[in-house]
């Protein structure tokens, strides 16, 4: 099964991340504690695997995996 993996130390955490907007599952979570402090998330019961979100991560910080 498929699903997509976030590498954190290449996410920029921006509270604008473009792959949580592309995520029509809403598997991508945007945690917002303040303006620049974010954290990204990736609910793996969410995720189905299709890959959008690696298109719009302009940080190149998510990968889709074999699980």
């Amino acid at each position: 099964m498929r699903k997509a993996v976030l590498d954190k130390d290449m996410c920029d955490r921006s509270p604008f991340c473009p792959a949580s907007r592309s995520c029509k599952f809403g598997a991508i979570k945007r945690n917002v504690r303040g303006f620049f402090d974010v954290e990204i998330e990736i609910d793996k019961e969410k995720c189905t695997g299709c890959g959008v979100c690696t298109k719009f991560c302009p940080q190149g910080a998510i990968k889709i995996v074999e699980e």
